[in-house]
């Protein structure tokens, strides 16, 4: 048996599984963000990933969500700039986030309209 020397370099390459993962997720999100029946992104748009996203999201898009979510991290960090703010400036930004909440509640919600298809039956009494 081998035995293990400190910085060998017999394993993959550092961050080699990061990246990959940055590049899966990259593609995820701009599909995601991508409308349907433009063309896809030229960095993603041969790539089996667009594709295999492509086919779920038409033929199943429960487990097109699914997927998706499964692809986001399951770890964020957020840089913050809240500890270069004094009280005050969190305080101010505090109520206009309140008041931008309170302005989408208050915004009123138009129903959606389908239509239904018509149907036509051919029965023995119709011609």
């Amino acid at each position: 048996m081998a035995k293990f020397r400190s910085g060998h370099s017999g394993g993959r390459p550092r961050g080699a599984r990061n990246k990959l993962d940055a590049y899966a997720y990259a593609c995820a999100l701009a599909h995601v963000q991508h409308k349907v029946g433009d063309p896809a992104p030229a960095e993603y748009a041969h790539t089996n990933l667009w594709a295999a996203l492509d086919i779920t999201l038409t033929e199943s898009p429960q487990d097109y969500t699914r997927q998706i979510i499964s692809m986001l991290p399951k770890q964020v960090s957020f840089e913050s700039s809240l500890h270069d703010m004094d009280d005050d400036e969190i305080d101010n930004l505090l109520t206009e986030l309140r008041q931008r909440a309170l302005e989408v509640k208050r915004m009123p919600i138009e129903p959606l309209m389908l239509e239904a298809p018509k149907v036509t039956t051919n029965g023995p009494d119709q011609p």
